[in-house]
Order: structure tokens, then sequence, then C-alpha cells
């Protein structure tokens, strides 16, 4: 069995209604598995207007105990939406390359473990 993150590009935040936003974010498909406790690497493309969201969704048989920011982007931000909703944001005028982790546990038919999920994101 195997978790799928539902990513849905540049969502306006309601508290930042000034902000241009585009729909201008792509990830690479990418699916993991915590009971197996893997790591995966996502490449990500947006420009300097977008927000990335990232939602995850529990899979059949999955169910998430914690989904947690391990290291913040040097060049952006990660804003908590919900407890399963991420979005992220590079600081006005970068342009380059960014990074950032999330960690996201479940228990899958009883076993417990977690997946590291590196986002390497490149603004345009």
């Amino acid at each position: 069995m195997k978790l799928i993150a539902s990513l849905l590009a540049s969502t306006p935040l309601a508290a930042m209604p000034s902000l241009s936003v585009h729909a201008e974010c792509r990830f690479s498909p990418f699916s993991f598995f915590p009971d197996r406790n893997d790591s995966v690497r996502v490449e990500v493309a947006t420009d300097t207007n977008s927000f990335c969201d990232n939602s995850f969704r529990e899979g059949p048989g999955y169910k998430f105990t914690k989904i947690s920011v391990v290291s913040a982007p040097p060049h952006g931000i990660i804003a908590t939406l919900g407890p399963m909703h991420y979005a992220y944001h590079a600081l006005p005028n970068f342009k380059g390359t960014d990074q950032y982790t999330l960690k996201a546990c479940a228990v899958v038919q009883g076993r417990h473990g977690c997946s590291t999920l590196t986002y390497v994101v490149t603004v345009q």
C-alpha cells in the first residue's frame, strides 16, 4: 500500500489578499511508505509569486499520527494551514534553489513508521 500526497498549486491565502498568486507550482510525482521508514526527494518548480500548497490524504489502511516540519526553507516560509496541510512561499525577490523537509508518520495495518520528505524547490 502506498500513501499519496495530494498536491494543489497556488492556493491563495485569505490572510494575504494583496499578494498576486499564480498557478505556477509543479511537483514531481511521488509516493511514500511511512511503515517502511523511507526517505523521498520531491522536486518542485515555482515562481516567486506562487504558493505551493501541499495537502496530505490518507490512503487505504493508513492513519496519519503526525506530520511536522523537520527543517524550514532558508529562502522561503512554510505555513501550517491544518494538521495535514502546508504551503510554501519563496521570500520576496528570491530566485534559485530552496529546500525544506517534512516528516509524515502513520500507522499502516498496525505497523508504525515515518517517511522523511525532502522538497527541493527551484524558484524561477
